[in-house]
């Protein structure tokens, strides 16, 4: 490597060293705030990027110090190669560049793909889980449907316990919420279950909760089955995180509903 390329190496890493030194003193300045308030106004997917993103950075930092240092001491021991007259043998950035973006491309290509295999492969075991159950239970699936046309507390609080008894049917299954629609002044009104049974027996109370779609996302869906339509079973994730949803349609004799299989993270709100 011939000594204006070192040069330029030196003053990169220093101008990059530089920058990095700014961009840590800005995370530590945001990590101390948030843990000394408490607070966190990042979505999950976003803190973790933005945690592994400051791990790296101390880890790029790193090296770029001992390329610096390298360069320097390079740079002197040439210094004493020129006095003594010695040949020093010739090296080429270039090579040692495109070798380093071609390794890069390779683990981003391996890193990418192997999250979008395991995704489907996570899928295909959750719908596959999903199909035998209601397969293996026919019978309470359509007992959902009887208790969801009477519609009374005790009604609701048996559909909790069936729902219970689904979600923990196999290990790999995500939580499982049970959406179906019922008449609001003239329109139709999505409902879900919740993580647990609020309501009260005795006292004949339960207040239904409304289930949000997403337009794009959803929406359409779930208004077209609960229209009437036959429909197979929807299924949305995201490479970015780990959301996951699985929406798998039951028309039973009184009733239809869906059961919705689902897997999400949040934090804040600000990030993806």
């Amino acid at each position: 490597m011939n000594i204006q390329t070192k040069v330029k190496i030196s003053k990169v890493t220093l101008s990059l060293l530089t920058f990095s030194a700014a961009v840590f003193c800005m995370g530590v300045l945001s990590l101390v705030l948030c843990a000394g308030l408490g607070i966190n106004p990042f979505k999950e997917s976003t803190t973790l990027f933005l945690v592994s993103a400051f791990v790296g950075l101390i880890g790029f930092s790193t090296i770029l110090v001992l390329l610096n240092v390298a360069t320097n001491i390079s740079l002197i021991a040439d210094a004493k190669i020129a006095e003594l007259h010695v040949s020093s043998q010739e090296f080429s950035l270039k090579k040692w560049t495109i070798t380093f973006l071609m390794i890069v491309t390779i683990i981003v290509g391996f890193l990418f793909g192997g999250t979008y295999f395991s995704k489907e492969k996570y899928i295909a075991l959750v719908q596959s889980q999903a199909e035998n159950i209601l397969k293996e239970n026919s019978e309470l699936l359509e007992n959902i449907g009887d208790l969801l046309s009477k519609a009374k507390p005790e009604d609701f609080k048996k559909i909790y316990e069936i729902k219970d008894f689904l979600e923990k049917q196999r290990k790999d299954l995500p939580s499982l919420t049970l959406i179906y629609a019922r008449p609001f002044e003239g329109k139709q009104a999505l409902y879900q279950t919740e993580y647990y049974f609020s309501g009260d027996v005795e006292k004949n109370k339960y207040n239904q909760v409304y289930f949000t779609c997403t337009e794009g996302f959803d929406c359409e869906y779930l208004k077209e089955f609960f229209s009437g339509e036959k429909k197979d079973a929807l299924q949305k994730y995201s490479m970015s995180d780990n959301e996951f949803y699985l929406y798998v349609p039951f028309v039973g004799k009184t009733s239809r509903f869906v059961l919705l299989f689902e897997r999400t993270h949040r934090y804040g709100k600000i990030g993806s």
